[in-house]
């Protein structure tokens, strides 16, 4: 499916909302989309909370994490991560970051992150977690020899756990990003609540691969699509 560059403006500032209002986003983490236009270039705001970014926001970023826009701008710290696994990954047209609180316990645990309910589907092909920091940059992303390393680390995957830190979720379109950034959340709650209660029975890789390629089908991202919007708009809807 292609997008416009309006569209993917438009479809970026939701993103934003929807992932905010569903717990995903808070104060920090980010989402951007490859350029439509030039795919050599992505899409990310400006250094501001997600909830309250709007399409003057939106920046297009080269592959070293330059905005390409006025000095006055002030981009996300974090960029770079957008931008070397764009550059890795030719199929990824969106990615999230987020610090998400019910994955936290993952990424510093031994158990791994496994999908045990139909909305996990998704990652049947497994979530590894990345441990390679550079120290002295407080455990951001900030520098390109460290974007490499979370490229490398995420490999063909469709998720990547931060030690102590978050996730990045990457996909084909935006509405796929929120679809897993949401869901990738909702599996970890429901699996630590299943752990308290014995040993729990996990999705095998062939129900997780068939699931998803229903899960992505055009016609039911565009309606969770539309229930996250709807839902998004008449929380912040004037009473």
């Amino acid at each position: 499916m292609d997008y416009s560059y309006e569209q993917t403006i438009s479809d970026l500032v939701q993103a934003n909302h929807i992932l905010s209002h569903e717990g995903v986003l808070d104060a920090f983490g980010h989402v951007s989309a490859r350029d439509p236009e030039n795919r050599d270039h992505f899409l990310l705001s400006r250094s501001r909370s997600p909830l309250f970014v709007e399409a003057e926001d939106i920046i297009s970023h080269d592959f070293d994490g330059n905005p390409l826009a006025g000095p006055e701008i002030r981009p996300y710290a974090e960029r770079i991560l957008h931008a070397q696994i764009y550059q890795a990954r030719p199929d990824v047209m969106a990615i999230c970051h987020n610090h998400a609180l019910p994955l936290l316990p993952f990424t510093t645990s031994a158990i791994e992150l496994k999908p045990i309910c139909h909305s996990g589907c998704l990652f049947y092909e497994g979530v590894p977690v990345y441990d390679d920091y550079d120290v002295s940059d407080g455990m951001l992303i900030i520098n390109k020899r460290e974007g490499e390393r979370i490229a490398r680390a995420i490999g063909s995957k469709r998720a990547l756990l931060l030690r102590g830190h978050g996730a990045v979720v990457v996909g084909s379109n935006l509405k796929e990003v929120v679809m897993g950034s949401i869901y990738l959340a909702l599996n970890a709650h429901i699996q630590y609540q299943a752990i308290q209660l014995g040993q729990p029975k996990y999705l095998s890789y062939e129900e997780g691969r068939a699931a998803t390629e229903k899960m992505l089908s055009d016609l039911v991202l565009d309606r969770a699509w539309e229930y996250w919007q709807r839902r998004t708009a008449l929380k912040h809807s004037p009473k």
